[in-house]
């Protein structure tokens, strides 16, 4: 048979101490027995009998004045530690029950869904004030939000009153997305820590939410499931066992529109077209519109915003459940990040009716060729088709008014030594068939390039003499700028037979171009007569292979510091091969690998809703502040630091900072203003609704309940209660306290008569 328990557990671990006390009365008694010494005199023989007459009744109403004090002491006792019982006690009906209440509400984007009058945010904070007001603070319940979104935020416990207060001040939902599984860990855990502890109240976990299929069943991130089951269900399951095992349920309370898939448009995706923007030159962006309801959209209208300038809108047709695009040509006039904002009409739920990218238009590479063969004609000129390529007619830029992505410098090897020399000001150095270099420049340049720079160098006729020319490039301990050491050139007979590239990285972005195979023949088939036998590095990579007996590098990358080197063991001009005859290989070939060599000039300022950032500037960041979509201003705080490559970095943006939706600026006091573009997760617009059935089925421990359809308040399953027998036990105490003054007075004052 099961054991009743009168008590269940205590609250309070000095009860032991607090109990003890009840004993002092008893100690008193004995104590003052003992401190009196019998004297016999005459006349106490007449007191004495008449003490032995009454002496059974004096012994009784002491006894009772003893255990009354001693009663009262550990009642005060046991009510200060607390005790409670559960329902299963003979003590049940005097028990006090005391609720804590765990509000779990849904603060992800989907809840700005307008419906009637009122978003469902705005629903589910009056709800959960209702639910609040239910709670009594003066019999200590207790009240606990979560708030349910990207990342688990959840309060204290505290008074219902200042519940209240935290979920009267949640105006807005925030624009991001949820993560509930997270959430319900945080909140298990905190209870969890109060089991431990011995709290013993009834507990009640509500979930307020818009019931979105995405809150309960959309993958996690790139993680896959086998078929179609989502692979955030099991994981919320797992959450819920925590809740089973503190023996409370989750009752899910839907407060969403009652459409199964409400009707919503959204600024999907902006996906810039073509080769990548640069100044003056057009270039297209593909403004995605998805319809996430059951009915076309005809005609919807879509703006689009490059800065201050509003261009002319288009008006597109996006079908049922399906996606549309608008495309847009944009020409910017000035180098740096731009914002770019696409726009809708609007609907319901605003908060993805607009979507922003900041865009870059990086200002133009600059490159030093340093020339190691100058001719006349530029034919025979060493770096004469190289500088070409990267200065051609405005008429080849495409467009115009469009500047071309370089800014080239030409010098030769006497002048690198020159104090004004630009090494410092390059992006990309170019040693073009240089011969010995002086060991200045050589320190200079090993600076240069570990700040983030860029050094090829390219072999000929006159950096032949290994001897004097690697005599500052390389090191022994293979630290040089070279990233592979020369050994010997390597010539063909012409006339009867050539080397040529016989193998390559496809993959890398340097030679990606060619890995097409009507394209691979451009750069496998050319002749190539002479180039340097090398021996790469520790470190290095082979880009490129020829078709000797050793299979000889022909391109060699290396990193060095925060830059990198490149050795191209050819030359760069046709003393040595025919690659820059042809057109079709020379081009590409030296478009590609300038592009994917450059150093870093700008990062992507391109994030989601939390995310941070960190920004690089080319000028000295004065007094930068961070103004948020809505025009609010913070200081960015924090030290600038100056980077190796003369550049700054800002103090790192923190993801709270980058709370909302939209274009943020960080203004300086002499600068052109940076533009971050904030998005939102797209999972959020689809508002589509889990079917009650599926929620339930995820655990045994979640229940649904929707107002509409059940009327009145909901009955949650609640952990039975554990009720605390405090007031009764302080009531008690307090009774014996004034049976015991009551009894000492008759007692005493019907001795004093006898006496």
């Amino acid at each position: 048979p099961p054991r009743h328990h009168l008590i269940e557990g205590f609250q309070n671990p000095g009860l032991a101490i607090g109990a003890a006390l009840c004993v002092v009365p008893l100690i008193i008694h004995l104590l003052n027995r003992q401190r009196h010494k019998p004297q016999p005199w005459a006349a106490m023989r007449f007191v004495l009998a008449a003490y032995k007459r009454t002496r059974r009744r004096v012994q009784m109403e002491n006894l009772l004045l003893l255990l009354a004090r001693m009663l009262a002491v550990a009642l005060f006792a046991l009510a200060i530690a607390r005790p409670f019982a559960t329902g299963d006690s003979p003590l049940a009906g005097l028990r006090e029950e005391r609720r804590d209440l765990v509000l779990l509400v849904d603060a992800s984007a989907s809840t700005g869904y307008r419906s009637d009058v009122e978003t469902v945010h705005a629903a589910l904070v009056r709800r959960g004030t209702e639910l609040l007001e239910g709670l009594d603070g003066d019999r200590g319940d207790r009240a606990r939000i979560a708030l349910v979104g990207q990342r688990p935020r959840v309060f204290s416990w505290t008074d219902p009153a200042d519940a209240r207060e935290i979920l009267e001040s949640l105006t807005e939902p925030r624009h991001e997305a949820s993560d509930f599984a997270a959430t319900l860990g945080a909140v298990a855990e905190a209870l969890e820590e109060d089991a431990r502890s011995g709290l013993g109240s009834a507990l009640e976990v509500r979930l307020l939410t818009d019931l979105q299929q995405s809150f309960f069943f959309d993958r996690l991130g790139s993680r896959e499931a086998d078929g179609d089951e989502s692979a955030r269900a099991p994981v919320i399951a797992e959450q819920l066992a925590r809740f089973e095992a503190l023996g409370a349920d989750v009752l899910v309370e839907d407060h969403g529109p009652r459409a199964l898939r409400p009707e919503n448009l959204s600024v999907s995706a902006l996906t810039l077209l073509g080769e990548a923007p640069r100044v003056g030159a057009p270039f297209d962006l593909a403004v995605e519109v998805r319809n996430h309801g059951d009915d076309d959209v005809l005609a919807e209208r879509v703006a689009l915003t490059v800065g201050e300038t509003r261009l002319p809108s288009q008006r597109i047709d996006v079908p049922a459940r399906g996606s549309a695009e608008a495309t847009f040509t944009i020409v910017l006039e000035e180098p740096g990040q731009h914002a770019i904002v696409a726009s809708l009409e609007g609907d319901r739920l605003t908060v993805d009716d607009a979507r922003a990218i900041a865009v870059d238009a990086p200002p133009p590479l600059r490159v030093l060729l340093v020339n190691g063969a100058p001719a006349d004609r530029i034919q025979d000129d060493e770096v004469g088709f190289l500088r070409a390529v990267l200065t051609p007619p405005e008429e080849f830029l495409g467009a115009p008014g469009a500047s071309s992505p370089f800014d080239v410098t030409v010098v030769g090897p006497g002048e690198l030594d020159a104090q004004d020399s630009p090494i410092e000001e390059s992006d990309l150095i170019v040693l073009a068939n240089v011969g010995a270099v002086p060991t200045p420049v050589v320190e200079r340049l090993e600076r240069h390039v570990a700040a983030g720079a860029t050094l090829l160098i390219t072999m000929g006729d006159r950096a032949s003499d290994f001897d004097r020319w690697t005599r500052g490039l390389e090191r022994a301990d293979g630290t040089g700028l070279l990233p592979a050491e020369p050994t010997r050139v390597v010539t063909s007979p012409r006339e009867r037979s050539y080397f040529r590239v016989s193998e390559f990285a496809e993959a890398s972005p340097e030679l990606a171009y060619f890995a097409d195979e009507k394209r691979r023949p451009l750069l496998t088939e050319v002749p190539i007569y002479d180039f340097v036998a090398t021996e790469p590095l520790e470190g290095a990579a082979v880009l490129a292979r020829l078709s000797d007996a050793r299979r000889s590098p022909l391109l060699v990358d290396r990193p060095y510091g925060a830059g990198r080197t490149l050795l191209w063991t050819s030359s760069i001009d046709r003393g040595w091969n025919r690659i820059p005859d042809s057109g079709k290989t020379f081009v590409p070939l030296v478009l590609e690998l300038f592009d994917a060599i450059s150093p870093e000039r700008s990062r992507d300022h391109n994030v989601g809703v939390g995310e941070s950032l960190t920004i690089t500037t080319a000028e000295f960041p004065r007094d930068p502040i961070l103004v948020g979509p809505r025009g609010d201003q913070a200081p960015l705080e924090g030290d600038v630091e100056e980077r190796a490559d003369g550049r700054w970095r800002l103090p790192t943006i923190d993801g709270d900072d980058l709370d909302r939706v939209g274009v943020y600026e960080v203004r300086t006091t002499d600068a052109r203003a940076l533009p971050i573009a904030v998005r939102l997760d797209a999972a959020e617009s689809d508002l589509a609704r889990a079917a009650i059935a599926e929620i339930e089925s995820i655990h045994p421990s979640l229940e649904v309940w929707t107002p509409s359809e059940s009327g009145g308040d909901a009955a949650p399953r609640t952990r039975e209660g554990s009720g605390e027998l405090w007031r009764w036990l302080a009531t008690a105490a307090l009774a014996f306290l004034v049976f015991e003054s009551l009894w000492g007075a008759y007692v005493g004052s019907r001795r004093r008569r006898i006496a």
